[in-house]
């Protein structure tokens, strides 16, 4: 008789904890859904929402540097180029960067820029990743390459007409146009 009192001791105890642990699930899944619906509140429905319509051309940024030190401005960015802007912090930009690396991977490292933002220490991984398929520049958020794209949230990707106008806009590489092939000079 003393075992079967503990036997349903226990499994009162297990019952307990299980309820216990099913309130903290539903409270967190409860506090995740609310923290989407705030997100999806602020940002942008529309990809084309993430940064500058097609059909407009970028500001003017000055000169920026390339981690491997190559010089870049706008009118470098002409001939058919995919752009695309990534975060470390950002899930998104994570599931995304590997498509994109592939797609840069396929049209060659000189058609394809990615502006990494963020610190240099938190970077590293996006930038080891991307830096042998193409160029890459790192920012803080809101550099310079950023507001003349006006890039609004993450992952932002374009990809530029031969006159470096933006051609089409997206948060997701497989939705992109491949880049117009580069005329010869």
């Amino acid at each position: 008789m003393g075992y079967v009192v503990v036997a349903l001791v226990l499994v009162g105890l297990v019952a307990v904890l299980n309820l216990v642990f099913t309130y903290g699930v539903v409270r967190r899944l409860a506090r995740q859904d609310r923290e989407l619906a705030t997100l999806r509140a602020v940002l942008p429905s529309n990809p084309e929402e993430v940064m500058n319509a097609p059909g407009s051309a970028p500001e003017d940024f000055g000169e920026v540097t390339t981690t491997d030190g190559e010089h870049l401005g706008r009118d470098s960015l002409t001939g058919g180029i995919m752009l695309g802007f990534f975060t470390p912090a950002c899930a998104p930009c994570r599931a995304q960067a590997s498509p994109f690396a592939e797609r840069a991977r396929s049209l060659g490292r000189d058609r394809a820029l990615v502006v990494v933002v963020g610190s240099r220490d938190d970077v590293g991984e996006l930038v080891a990743l991307f830096e042998p398929v193409a160029r890459v520049l790192v920012e803080p958020d809101q550099g310079p390459v950023q507001r003349a794209f006006g890039v609004r949230g993450f992952p932002a990707m374009c990809v530029l007409d031969a006159d470096g106008r933006v051609a089409a806009v997206d948060t997701g590489v497989d939705r992109l146009p491949e880049p117009a092939a580069r005329a010869e000079r």
